[in-house]
């Protein structure tokens, strides 16, 4: 079923600080209809998970808030709709990508081989057992081609494809996938989301370098909890982590 807004811009900047805070203070005074999108082409303080500075040149990548209602989800499920988001972003990836792998680095990152090409800033507000509402931010890259040497494992659609693509093309092809997976996500299909997620999740039952408490050590990740905790065999035992718990080990894999 179509939703009438969805992907439709309601408000759009050259450069605004942040589009997450921005639909943040619009929701005190409105309700824009589900699945408006506020888009930038530069964000001056642009958020990333875990406190973190999401880098993006001026023009180039698409900078986006989405506004949504999961009024019907429980609080106890909302690693449901982070699963979806990270599905639409993804199949979004794969469509301009086709022949590149690219898979979810817990809990929502995007990664082209083992680089990050787009990172995902969800946050819930809840009264009581109900969500009011959720703003979904998102950075994908798309035509920028150099990043700063502090950043460790930037890629872009550009720097893998040698194409330039329009952004807006782009947006319309991930709100698509969005509103997809969101009306499977209204009709409880929780089991079709999850396998999903986890057929795509990075090093899913492979075994891969982990960083946790000054330690190194090696893991299988074998899935995620209903709370998005992670599921990992460690010594033939399982544990599960929170987030920013442990840090993924990328070192290994630069000839990959």
């Amino acid at each position: 079923m179509k939703t009438i807004c969805f992907g439709t811009i309601i408000r759009q900047f050259d450069a605004i600080n942040s589009t997450n805070e921005f639909a943040e203070k619009l929701l005190l005074n409105e309700k824009p209809c589900e699945g408006s999108v506020i888009l930038a082409g530069y964000q001056k303080e642009g958020h990333g998970t875990g406190g973190n500075t999401w880098y993006s040149e001026a023009g180039k990548n698409l900078l986006a808030s989405i506004i949504l209602y999961p009024e019907f989800l429980p609080p106890a499920s909302q690693f449901e709709l982070n699963k979806v988001i990270s599905l639409a972003v993804l199949y979004c990836v794969k469509g301009f990508l086709p022949n590149a792998r690219v898979t979810i680095k817990w809990p929502n990152d995007i990664y082209v081989g083992y680089r990050k090409i787009a990172g995902i800033l969800i946050k819930n507000s809840i009264t009581g057992t109900k969500t009011e509402n959720t703003i979904v931010g998102i950075g994908l890259n798309v035509n920028q081609n150099s990043f700063p040497s502090s950043l460790t494992n930037p890629i872009s659609l550009s720097q893998v494809s040698g194409q330039t693509f329009d952004v807006l093309l782009v947006l319309q092809q991930l709100m698509e996938f969005l509103e997809i997976l969101y009306q499977k996500l209204k009709l409880g299909e929780f089991g079709f989301i999850s396998d999903q997620y986890l057929q795509n999740l990075l090093n899913m039952n492979r075994k891969s370098w982990y960083h946790k408490d000054n330690l190194a050590f090696e893991g299988i990740i074998k899935g995620v909890s209903q709370f998005g905790r992670l599921i990992m065999e460690v010594d033939n035992e399982l544990v599960e982590y929170d987030f920013k718990e442990i840090t993924f080990l990328f070192k290994n894999f630069q000839s990959q």
